[in-house]
């Protein structure tokens, strides 16, 4: 009964002094305006070797690839007014008819997964029109680690981890690209 009143007068005292809110993002901003750049040199040099490979071993890609936007998901100063998903890892088309893509990373460039994961979203540049399809992504695994084989990063934690867990829905898409030879 006490955490009744509690509340009450909470939410009480929320209507008469106003509770902070996050609003909602309007659609003429976009969203690699709202989070934090990843410009590091060594990043872009990687990017640039993946997209070079791509183009290579498994071109011609769905659309021309002008410019990637690099981003760490991860709110910068103008995206904490809005109510906008952190920590996610995503390749968005920004401007197909230009040739411009946003890529999100979950982690910052320090962390021993982030090319992981930058090279399984530059994979996505070979169909960035295919969104939830478990064949992509069982390339795009394959893909980064290939990539990250070619430039010296180190892919075994992914290894085991889709290994260990074979009811994870990347670990099958991962071994069913195995199995095609993708």
């Amino acid at each position: 009964m006490h955490r009744f009143y509690i509340f009450v007068l909470l939410s009480i005292a929320c209507l008469v002094v106003g509770c902070p809110s996050l609003s909602r993002k309007p659609a003429s901003v976009p969203y690699h305006q709202l989070y934090q750049t990843i410009d590091e040199p060594e990043v872009q040099q990687f990017l640039k070797a993946g997209l070079q490979l791509l183009h290579r071993v498994h071109g011609p890609l769905e659309f021309s690839v002008n410019e990637v936007l690099l981003r760490h998901s991860k709110k910068n100063g103008n995206g904490f007014r809005y109510a906008i998903v952190e920590g996610f890892s995503l390749t968005e088309i920004v401007d197909a008819e230009a040739g411009i893509f946003a890529i999100y990373i979950s982690v910052p460039p320090n962390h021993r997964e982030f090319y992981l994961l930058l090279a399984h979203e530059i994979g996505h540049l070979k169909q960035p029109s295919l969104v939830d399809d478990w064949a992509m992504e069982g390339f795009c695994m394959l893909f980064s680690k290939y990539l990250c084989g070619q430039l010296g990063h180190d892919w075994s934690i992914w290894e085991r981890r889709l290994h260990a867990d074979s009811d994870d829905p990347y670990a099958r898409a991962y071994h069913q690209a195995l199995k095609r030879g993708q």
